[in-house]
């Protein structure tokens, strides 16, 4: 069915299935309010021990949690694991939590926001969710969208944006980073202008413009991040905009054509082992250095802490008669190389420095704030670029 279908119809729907009632003191409570600038917003993972050291030892520089613990499956039902422990921390550190619904999945996204039923069933479960758990908002982190999906995804945000406000609740929004417009690219479906006005944030990825399936380079070129985020505030409202700030980077291994993630503190124990000091590259201003390592080499093993001894409220959708079709076979990987076969490896880092520079673009276009993937990976020193940002200094 063609979306230019779906889209009226989804919207009837959603009026129908829900008495929308009076309206919050304000039409959008839940956004930023005359005056407020430079919020932080920092993702949490509960699988990594570290993002929760991150968010207690860091709590006084943060306004809001995107807690990554919420799923969906393709008939549109909500599972999650709410961390109550982290919850009452929160609210005793004046932060709002807004759970984070993250899909990569073209094929799930596409069943999400076409089908009436399934969107309706999705739209209705995660207000009925935040409500239930009395969280300050929801944050939509659709990835992977297909450009013909565009229209659908826009009327999805407007209903939900719409009855999240109804609820005095706010609406953030995550969506790939581009510098101009688009329709029929990776960030074609994400309509900036459209989007901005049914979000009070709305999150720029400006990173991952190098990763694995690409040549190495920098995650965050400084040019291209200005071009994102000039494009962004000139599409909604400057203050609906968090600029997206890694707090990682990759190490290749270009003699395999391999790549995998490097936290800021596994990278500095791969310098320190190398006898190498992390600097700028002038150019991108990222932290960028090559090593060679024999290929048998053990690289250095993230550091974990005990398991989280947390208060837990577990829900669970029922069964899905709904089946993903089979993923599409991977490429054959390389041979195994020798183990003492010599290997060269380039990482890129983004760290305090690099970090610094991306904030002084954040003040420039007027940003409402910045969005920081992941806690738990960063450069310690970034909270006190973090701190002097926030109140104010450049």
């Amino acid at each position: 069915m063609s979306s230019l279908l779906i889209v009226p119809a989804l919207v009837v729907l959603l009026t129908m299935l829900w008495p929308i009632p009076a309206p919050a003191r304000h039409a959008e409570v839940p956004g930023p309010q005359p005056g407020a600038s430079r919020q932080v917003l920092g993702y949490y993972v509960p699988y990594d021990p570290a993002s929760w050291t991150s968010l207690q030892e860091n709590a006084t520089a943060i306004d809001i949690v995107g807690a990554q613990w919420v799923t969906i499956d393709p008939c549109g039902n909500l599972s999650s694991r709410d961390d109550q422990t982290l919850k009452q921390f929160a609210r005793a550190n004046r932060i709002r939590v807004f759970p984070s619904l993250l899909t990569s999945s073209g094929w799930l996204n596409h069943q999400l926001l076409t089908d009436q039923a399934v969107a309706a069933r999705a739209l209705q479960q995660i207000v009925d969710y935040v409500m239930a758990e009395g969280y300050d908002g929801f944050d939509l982190d659709l990835e992977a969208i297909d450009a013909p999906d565009r229209q659908a995804y826009t009327a999805f945000v407007a209903a939900l944006g719409s009855a999240l406000h109804a609820r005095g609740k706010a609406l953030a929004l995550a969506v790939p980073a581009k510098s101009r417009e688009s329709t029929t690219d990776w960030a074609g479906a994400y309509d900036y202008a459209a989007l901005g006005s049914h979000a009070d944030l709305i999150t720029t990825m400006a990173y991952d413009y190098r990763g694995p399936w690409s040549e190495p380079g920098p995650v965050a070129p400084y040019d291209w991040v200005e071009q994102v985020l000039a494009f962004a505030t000139s599409q909604t409202r400057a203050d609906k905009i968090l600029l997206g700030l890694a707090f990682y980077g990759y190490d290749w291994n270009v003699t395999s054509g391999t790549a995998r993630s490097l936290s800021y503190s596994e990278a500095a124990r791969l310098a320190q082992r190398y006898q190498i000091s992390l600097g700028l590259d002038p150019g991108t201003r990222s932290v960028n250095f090559r090593y060679q390592a024999a290929a048998a080499d053990a690289l250095p093993e993230p550091e974990e802490g005990p398991p989280l001894q947390h208060e837990m409220t577990v829900r669970e959708a029922p069964p899905c008669r709904i089946a993903e079709p089979a993923a599409t076979p991977t490429r054959t990987p390389r041979p195994t190389p020798r183990p003492n076969a010599i290997q060269e490896h380039q990482v890129w880092l983004e760290e305090s420095a690099s970090a610094a520079a991306r904030l002084e673009l954040a003040n420039r276009y007027q940003a409402g704030g910045v969005a920081a993937w992941r806690l738990g990976f960063e450069d310690p020193r970034m909270w006190t670029v973090l701190r002097q940002w926030r109140s104010g200094g450049s």
